[in-house]
């Protein structure tokens, strides 16, 4: 799990508190989960994996990728993903030139999910946004991939735990981690065929 709060630690996210909730469910189905809250590496901007400043990113992202299931957490900013959620994704574009080349992406059979809390509207737009990127790049999206919470859970870590821990909530993350967990073992039992090749432009318009 990706966090993209701009609030590094000790600070408390809202949204990393609502993926750990979704880790709880998930542990539910025998899955373990790796919370990585990203404002506490230095992630530079740009578009390859590697920066000439050398940065955490390399790093984060060999555990991404030893993941069977990768989800992005966001904060809502101004009716889009945060900055942090959007610079990740920026350095992940050298992952989509490896599938525009080799035509077998780093991401092919893993599932893809979607946090996302707020205090204002915009998580259909940014849920938009991700599942784009994930499907692009290979991922498999379930039905009720996305546990959302727009509104004040609270002001203290534990109301909003209280908060998210109420029947609807609830609810919510216990679909969503059965989901998640249903898709994955169906590809583990039945991966995606791989087809080498480079992906043309043409191909990629039709």
């Amino acid at each position: 799990m990706l966090v993209g709060t701009l609030k590094a630690k000790p600070h408390e996210s809202n949204t990393e508190v609502l993926c750990e909730v979704l880790a709880d469910e998930l542990a539910v189905h025998d899955i373990s989960s790796d919370i990585i809250r990203l404002a506490d590496f230095r992630i530079e901007p740009g578009i390859e994996t590697y920066s000439k400043k050398k940065d955490d990113w390399p790093k984060i992202l060999k555990r991404v990728l030893a993941a069977d299931i990768v989800v992005f957490g966001t904060p809502v900013w101004w009716g889009n993903q945060s900055s942090l959620m959007q610079r990740i994704i920026e350095r992940m574009d050298a992952l989509n030139d490896e599938l525009l080349e080799t035509g077998i992406s780093p991401f092919s059979n893993k599932v893809g999910g979607i946090v996302v809390t707020g205090a204002e509207d915009g998580a259909q737009h940014i849920i938009g946004n991700l599942c784009n990127f994930m499907i692009w790049n290979s991922m498999t999206i379930p039905p009720y991939a996305s546990l959302s919470y727009l509104g004040s859970p609270g002001d203290t870590k534990a109301e909003v735990k209280k908060t998210f821990k109420g029947k609807a909530v609830r609810e919510m993350a216990e679909l969503t981690a059965r989901n998640l967990a249903h898709t994955f073992r169906m590809i583990s039992v039945s991966p995606y065929p791989e087809k080498k090749g480079a992906i043309s432009q043409n191909t990629r318009a039709k």
